[in-house]
């Protein structure tokens, strides 16, 4: 079997093999944003937080429809729930609560309503239980009350009631009308409705649905006048989609077309143009097949970013096919493949090295880019040692060496050491301007590109609502399911006092619906002594035939009693479980204006930790970008003592100078660029130097560099193209790896001549 047979069955069997593994339930592509983050290990609870809050919310859709008049705002949401209903794009739409689910709480909760007390409930039993007394009587007498016979028969006190409504209270900001949930907003009553998608929020069929949607809300808006606002998951990955859809077809077009038109132009010939769709091709489905058989999935963001690896992994192409064109009739297939086979051999291996640096960074996204460059590298180069040979054995018709006069006027001045050392002076300069002016902006929403029409909706939303698609959350743990409810119900205060300064507008914690055991028996002994010093009283000042009698015993209510009610189900994801012998709650903030104020009023809780995933992640960004910056000059060291055992160690750092140097200038672009710098700037210096060095090599092994310019500046030149093309993209991390790498690689082909070896060619005959 021929090493061009074998390249074709493993290319083959790959291919095949990564459609048969791939997971039955996981979409091939991947949009959503999360999966690029990494997970929390140092603290599994954490994770599963996040976990369990983003599953929470992202198969969902919050409306809110407004309109100057209640009425015809709850009109129009009616209408709107009956249209939506009929829609396949989701599976439950809700405007409505019912009598029985507005009654569910007063049957969670009466039968232990003796041990349920508010915090004000609570100060007056203790200082003065007369004053319930006179509270009562006073309710009685007030007319707009409403408190009936049957009432005062189950609750002669009237604790319960207020129970109730303080509950409602921190439960939502919205009241209910005509079994709606309405809420007032600078002179609007707006009304909530919330949808549960059929699929996942990343399902590209759900994606494509929403036309649906957004035609009814045209309807809604056209035929009441009324203000529809909508926020979800679903409308960001559905943008993200579509833009790296939008990108992918440009970079991978544009890098294509150009490619080929550059081929035809220099080589004059449909036999290299077929060779270069060739080695892209191979490359292409090697990357896709080795990505899906370690990931399973492969996220748009790393076709976006691994759409520009056609420009790269044309290079080695370039190489053989200007060889065998500058041989003319002397062209001996299996003697160019020697000529070419050790450069681009060692550019691999730098460019891989660089490529793979990047899986050292715990972000799931930049691994599966690093795997897909690395594997589409592979396979570009293993097309041109296996089968550029016997494919491209016949010669080249005799022509000319393109471009010949301007590579001998480019490479006559790197012959002057005066002009070497200025060049280097200069590239050092520009290096040092840019870290002197490196401005680091380390946040995580760099990763997706944002639309404004939708975040102004989500503000909107969440300054009427308090709703929004991520809110910061405190993690509270214990060793059991009571030490966990003790520390929520400890909290309690702090985050009161957080309120009443407005630091947060809200908050949600089960500690309001399931106090502790200890607390639950302290409030029903002081509704005991209630009914023991105060039940006479109340009953003559009333006039009631019997004295009322605390009738229910003590029974505990337990978490699990709450969260399997119907009005306990929502709060489910508060409920973290048992994680590795520790328990865990979440309590949900809302309206966070000021952080640090809620972190230093958490300082003294020991069992209490801040949760906030972007800020989190952000933090991550900003260690491993120092981290990586270490890893650059690691991976400088390790480039280093490759190229000495071949070259020595003299010849190894002149073919170090020029990506070194380059990798600064690309640094430089992207402190000066007006998007703030991030780990992307880092993560593109790799390529740079892995590319930057495959120049150099090229110089340095040919002897004659009239050659290797030609070859190089092709590769350059779709290399820029690939790149420059990504540095257009809209979100800003793309973008800075895009405008890093043009500028670095720029930089690396002007600077590559600084490698040739004094005996190599350099004028034209």
């Amino acid at each position: 079997m021929t090493k061009a047979t074998g390249w074709l069955l493993v290319l083959v069997l790959l291919f095949a093999t990564s459609l048969w593994r791939q997971p039955s339930d996981l979409p091939m592509l991947d949009t959503d944003v999360l999966n690029l983050l990494p997970k929390n290990q140092q603290d599994p609870l954490a994770q599963k937080a996040f976990q369990q809050a983003a599953e929470n919310i992202e198969d969902q859709v919050v409306i809110l429809v407004g309109h100057a008049s209640p009425s015809v705002a709850i009109e129009a949401t009616k209408a709107l729930v009956s249209q939506l209903t009929h829609l396949p794009l989701f599976d439950s739409v809700t405007a409505e609560i019912s009598d029985d689910e507005q009654n569910s709480w007063g049957t969670v909760f009466a039968p232990v309503k003796a041990q349920l007390l508010t915090t004000e409930q609570h100060q007056r039993l203790t200082d003065s239980p007369a004053a319930q007394t006179a509270y009562v009587i006073q309710s009685i007498y007030n007319p707009f009350s409403g408190v009936t016979g049957a009432e005062l028969a189950h609750d002669p006190f009237l604790l319960f009631r207020d129970v109730l409504l303080h509950l409602g209270a921190q439960n939502s900001r919205f009241t209910l009308k005509d079994n709606v949930l309405t809420t007032l907003f600078e002179g609007k009553t707006y009304t909530l409705l919330r949808a549960n998608l059929s699929g996942s929020a990343y399902s590209v069929p759900i994606q494509e649905q929403l036309i649906d949607l957004y035609q009814a809300e045209v309807q809604l808006k056209t035929q009441y006048g009324v203000d529809v606002l909508h926020t979800g998951a679903v409308f960001y990955a559905a943008f993200g989609a579509e833009s790296a859809r939008s990108e992918i077809s440009t970079i991978g077009i544009g890098s294509m077309v150009g490619i080929l038109l550059l081929v035809l132009f220099v080589y004059r010939s449909l036999l290299p143009v077929n060779l270069a769709l060739l080695s892209i091709g191979s490359g292409v489905i090697t990357a896709f097949s080795v990505s899906l058989l370690v990931f399973g999935q492969i996220h748009l963001f790393s076709l976006v970013i691994g759409a520009s690896l056609i420009g790269v992994s044309i290079d080695y192409s370039f190489h053989f096919l200007t060889e065998r064109m500058a041989m003319g009739d002397k062209w001996n297939a299996n003697a160019g493949w020697r000529a070419v086979a050790v450069p681009i051999t060692f550019g691999l291996a730098s460019t891989l090295i660089a490529y793979l640096s990047m899986f050292a960074a715990p972000f799931p996204g930049l691994q599966q880019l690093a795997v897909f460059s690395a594997a589409g590298l592979i396979g570009a180069y293993l097309s041109v040692m296996c089968w550029y040979p016997l494919l491209a054995a016949k010669p080249a018709k005799k022509r000319t060496l393109p471009c010949q006069r301007a590579a001998a006027w480019c490479l006559a001045p790197w012959q002057n050491a005066s002009w070497q050392r200025g060049a280097v002076c200069v590239a050092l300069g520009i290096g040092a301007l840019g870290l002197w002016y490196a401005d680091y902006d380390d946040n995580i929403q760099q990763l997706q590109s944002l639309p404004p029409s939708l975040k102004q909706q989500e503000q909107r939303i969440q300054d009427i609502a308090g709703l929004g698609s991520s809110q910061p959350m405190l993690l509270v743990r214990g060793n059991s399911e009571q030490a966990v409810l003790t520390s929520l119900n400890a909290l309690t205060p702090s985050l009161d006092a957080l309120k009443a300064f407005g630091d947060i507008s809200g908050y949600q914690t089960l500690a309001d619906y399931v106090p502790p055991l200890s607390i639950q028996k302290d409030n029903y002994q002081r509704v005991e002594a209630l009914y023991a010093s105060q039940a006479e009283k109340l009953a003559t000042q009333l006039g009631l035939a019997e004295v009322p009698t605390l009738k229910q015993a003590f029974t505990p209510f337990t978490l699990r009693d709450f969260l399997q009610s119907p009005s306990g189900r929502e709060f489910q994801p508060l409920w973290l479980g048992d994680i590795d012998d520790q328990f865990a709650a979440l309590v949900l903030l809302q309206d966070v204006s000021s952080p640090t104020n809620v972190k230093a009023a958490l300082a003294h809780h020991s069992h209490v930790s801040w949760l906030n995933k972007a800020e989190e992640v952000s933090r991550l960004f900003g260690d491993y970008r120092q981290r990586i910056s270490v890893l650059i000059g690691l991976s400088c060291i390790v480039i280093l003592i490759v190229l000495s055992l071949r070259f020595g160690v003299k010849s190894a750092c002149r073919i170090l100078i020029a990506p070194v140097l380059a990798a600064g200038v690309g640094l430089a672009a992207g402190a000066l660029s007006s998007v703030p710098m991030n780990l992307f700037n880092l993560l593109a210096l790799f390529l740079v130097m892995g590319i930057g060095i495959d120049y150099a090599l090229f110089f340095t092994e040919q002897k004659d560099s009239l050659r290797a310019w030609v070859a190089n500046t092709l590769a350059a030149l779709t290399t820029l193209l690939a790149f420059g093309l990504l540095s257009l993209s809209n979100t800003e991390a793309i973008h800075s790896f895009g405008i890093t790498v043009l500028v670095g690689i720029s930089a690396a082909w002007l600077l590559s001549p600084i490698a040739i070896r004094a005996n190599n060619k350099v004028i034209a005959k």
